[in-house]
């Protein structure tokens, strides 16, 4: 495969939310449906995305029970579950991805120098 065709490859699988892992050449059998894909690897730079998406489902849940969709209901319950999920997952990977600050170092004292004054 060419290092172009491998490319975009990688770029087709950019999604809203992150990546979608899913393997090369297979539909979305979730029908783009992110929320809820386990095969999505969530970006944790879409946090606030996510986040409007789920209030967005919320306001949407509230309709659907006013209207007694119950079949709705439910699925948009699934749907905030797995967002929340999704959060969750982008909390933990903001967190293991944090930058720590070492200083700079100094060699002064190993090599026998001191800085002029």
């Amino acid at each position: 495969m060419s290092p172009c065709l491998v490319q975009r490859n990688f770029d087709r699988r950019k999604v809203e939310l992150g990546v979608c892992t899913r393997d090369y050449g297979t539909p979305c059998i979730h029908e783009h449906a992110c929320v809820r894909c386990p095969q999505l690897r969530p970006d944790p730079a879409q946090a606030p995305r996510l986040e409007e998406i789920r209030a967005n489902l919320i306001d949407r849940l509230q309709e659907a029970k006013e209207h007694g969709w119950l079949g709705e209901v439910a699925a948009i319950e699934t749907s905030i579950a797995a967002a929340d999920r999704k959060l969750e997952t982008m909390r933990q990977i903001a967190a293991k991805h944090t930058i720590t600050h070492l200083g700079m170092p100094d060699f002064r004292a190993a090599t026998g120098r001191s800085a002029p004054s």
